[in-house]
């Protein structure tokens, strides 16, 4: 059973990166051989296949742009 967690949390910091690219990562994937990092680039561009690999997801992305959520 696959679970998105979209809450606020900091399990990702600025040091983790991406396996794709490298960039910073704001989605990690665990799936059922191990962890995953992700830029949201790269984690769109898998999402379907990552949806069959993952049992977990925690998307921070809202750290991209956090001044845009306070002044909606």
């Amino acid at each position: 059973m696959e679970t998105m967690t979209e809450e606020r949390s900091d399990t990702l910091n600025a040091t983790d990166r991406c396996d794709g690219c490298g960039s910073q990562a704001y989605i990690w994937v665990n799936g059922v051989s191990g962890d995953l990092l992700f830029c949201r680039h790269h984690f769109l561009k898998y999402e379907d296949s990552i949806k069959d690999y993952a049992f977990e997801v925690i998307d921070e992305t809202w750290k991209i742009n956090p001044k845009s959520e306070s002044s909606a």
